[in-house]
Parts: structure tokens; C-alpha cells; sequence
């Protein structure tokens, strides 16, 4: 028989199930914002902010940019596992899993606000809700009616186009018996801190406005601006620059330059002060 003709079936994966392997893929929380902060600067965003509050077990995470904001069918697609779409040479992701398994990762419901035009109020929202995906075995987003969508959600859309996901049910953020508790709410607070330390390392090259064809951007967490931390320790005085060297790198379909810049640290006596010192030892105090 020809392939042409060959009789199939579509298996289509359980949603309840396959849900919770996608849940294990292994984020923490710093590389999980970090992979929506990927998506805000993609959108075009000159400005992030990410909000952890602590409220019990109604605490949420919210990481709003002012960015292009999406349309009703790419908000929904944004929502699909394995999300159909055109990615260009410098798109920082390409799968189409980043959104959705860096949120659940992290929580049970992800709900996704976006607005696109200034000039109109209208916003659109959908939410990815595991007890919903589990109660009906399929992969169903829900579309939020204005009266169902918090103020904490629509607030950083008033008066700019952007998106907004925000993470409830942080059943992986809060593992404590006690949700309420003084040791919950301290570990929240501690993890805003290494969210804000790891944001500052991944993107020291968009923070600093250093990022080749970017746009500088400024990012926020609970309110504190996010400071960009350069490995290379580039502003110190006694660092030295060594001139570049350049290797090219083929494989069958493509061939490039890489370049190789190295740089030589001061010692720590050598360092502009102790401040700056402790600092260049970057988040994992390296």
C-alpha cells in the first residue's frame, strides 16, 4: 500500500496525565521568570516587573512588562503546549513550551492578561488551570470575563499595552503544612531576593543596555530595580581586556564566527572597594 494511503488513527496525549510530567521538567523559580522575562523582551518590553505577595495560600507571582501585548488567537496560542508560530534568528526560545512549563512548574493556574492597542481599554484573558485540565482530561484554556479577573491582574494594563501572567495555587513555591505561616511568607520574601540576584546575571547585557541590537530594559522586583551583574567585572579599573580572538564554526548547514574575548580580574585588594568586590562573586557567590 502506499505511504500515501496508509490508514491511521490520532492518539492524542491524556492531558491529565502528561500535564504532570510537563510539571517536572526541572525549573526553579528564578529560571522560571526568567524564561517568561525571555518572552516580555521578545514582545519588545523597555520595563518588567515582578511581584511575589505573600497572602497564605492565595499568594501569587505576577510578571508584567509593557511590551506589544497579544491578540485573542495568539493569547490562546500562547497557551498551547508546543505553541504554533514563526520564530526569528534572535527569538531567545523556540519551542513553544516555554509559558506554559515554566508556569505550572511552579504553580496550578496561570492566568494571562494582555492588551495591545493604548488607545482601548479592551483586554483579553485566559487561564491554564490544572484541576481543570485533570476534571476534564482535555487541554481546554478558560476565558476570564472582565467581572472574574482580579484588580492584581488588570492593574498593570491601565494605561499601557503589555502582558500580565500571574501564578496562583503556588503549590510549588509553597511547600510548607502550614502555608500561612511565618517560614512560608519568609521564603517567599528570601526567593524574590534570588529572583532578582539571577534576573540581574542572565540579563546583565539587557540591563546595562550592552545587548547587541536590544533595547535597554529595566526590571523590577517588589518594587527594587534589578541591578545588572557583569561577570567580567568590566567597570573595574585593574581589569584587564585581552585582545579577542575569532574561530570558525561550521556545521552542514551553517557556518559562523564565534568570538572569544577574554578577561583577565583584579585581585581582591586590587578591587575598587569591598562592596564591589562581594558583588563580582555574582548570585552562586562564585
Amino acid at each position: 500500500m502506499a505511504a500515501g494511503h496508509r490508514k491511521v488513527q490520532e492518539v492524542v496525549p491524556a492531558a491529565g496525565r502528561t500535564v504532570h510530567s510537563l510539571r517536572d521538567i526541572g525549573y526553579e523559580l528564578p529560571q522560571a521568570v526568567a524564561d517568561l522575562v525571555d518572552n516580555s523582551i521578545e514582545a519588545g518590553a523597555t520595563e518588567i516587573r515582578i511581584d511575589l505577595q505573600f497572602s497564605g495560600e492565595k499568594s501569587w507571582i505576577r510578571i508584567a512588562d509593557n511590551g506589544d501585548g497579544m491578540d485573542t488567537e495568539t493569547i490562546t496560542e500562547s497557551l498551547r503546549i508546543g505553541s504554533i508560530r514563526d520564530y526569528s534568528e534572535d527569538d531567545l526560545g523556540k519551542f513553544g513550551f516555554g509559558l506554559k512549563t515554566a508556569s505550572i512548574s511552579q504553580c496550578r493556574r496561570v492566568v494571562v492578561a494582555s492588551r495591545i492597542a493604548p488607545q482601548r481599554a479592551r483586554l483579553e484573558a485566559r487561564v491554564f488551570d490544572l484541576n481543570h485540565i485533570e476534571t476534564t482530561n482535555r487541554w481546554e484554556v478558560i476565558i476570564l470575563d472582565p467581572h472574574e479577573r482580579p484588580e492584581h491582574l488588570t492593574e498593570p494594563l491601565q494605561d499601557t499595552t503589555g502582558t500580565v501572567v500571574l501564578w496562583e495555587d503556588l503549590d510549588r513555591v509553597l511547600t510548607y503544612k502550614d502555608p500561612d505561616g511565618y517560614w512560608a511568607k519568609r521564603k517567599l520574601l528570601a526567593e524574590a531576593e534570588n529572583v532578582a540576584e539571577h534576573l540581574g546575571m542572565v540579563f546583565h547585557r539587557f540591563l546595562s543596555g550592552k545587548a547587541r541590537r536590544r533595547q535597554k530594559i529595566d526590571i523590577f522586583v517588589n518594587d527594587s530595580i534589578v541591578e545588572p551583574w557583569d561577570p567580567f567585572c568590566t567597570d573595574e579599573p585593574e581589569t584587564e581586556t585581552i585582545a579577542p580572538e575569532y574561530y570558525q564554526v561550521k556545521s552542514d548547514t551553517q557556518q559562523g564566527i564565534v568570538t572569544l574575548r577574554p578577561f583577565v580580574l583584579p585581585g581582591q585588594s586590587e578591587f575598587s572597594d569591598s562592596v564591589a568586590w562581594n558583588r563580582a562573586s555574582g548570585p552562586k557567590k562564585w
